[in-house]
């Protein structure tokens, strides 16, 4: 397992709010490589679920104290917190932990279509390019024609999720 490092500005003047280390970013926060603040509530740092070289994981902390994790290269959240050591339970505060026990389901926090539609934008992005390779007739190679059909894969997903697709 890795060492647990600080939040950075954690205990300084620059931390927005004091947080123990119960809270769900704090248990990723402390487990990750080369975190950065890019706004508050909102990190980069290096995924621990492959070989990044340069960060590809945004976290971020939702309005209910939730962890929020995306890998930008596709690794999948259960992937990223078992490589921390952690579980997916762990990425929702204590409370909403123990819900299942009480006999009541999973609270579902309603679709950000907003989060949808970046998503959509970065993919779309990636497939113009990638199209505009093969377009100029320069050589593509395997690897970039799998990122087009992941581009699709997610583009597609997006959709579905917000209720698009059937």
């Amino acid at each position: 397992m890795q060492t647990q490092k600080s939040r950075p500005g954690a205990g300084t003047a620059s931390a927005t709010t004091s947080r123990s280390n119960d809270n769900p970013i704090d248990a990723v926060l402390h487990r990750l490589e080369k975190v950065k603040s890019t706004g508050p509530g909102k990190w980069i740092a290096l995924c621990p679920a492959h070989d990044d070289k340069r960060p590809s994981l945004s976290i971020k902390e939702a309005e209910d104290g939730c962890a929020l994790l995306k890998c930008w290269t596709g690794c999948g959240a259960a992937e990223i917190v078992s490589a921390l050591g952690l579980s997916l339970a762990d990425l929702f505060p204590g409370d909403r932990r123990s819900l299942h026990q009480h006999g009541t389901a999973p609270m579902r926090r309603p679709f950000d279509y907003r989060d949808a539609l970046q998503g959509i934008s970065h993919e779309a992005t990636v497939a113009r390019l990638i199209v505009s390779a093969i377009n100029r007739g320069d050589d593509v190679d395997a690897d970039a024609l799998d990122r087009l059909a992941l581009a699709e894969e997610r583009i597609d997903d997006a959709l579905r999720a917000a209720g698009g697709v059937q």
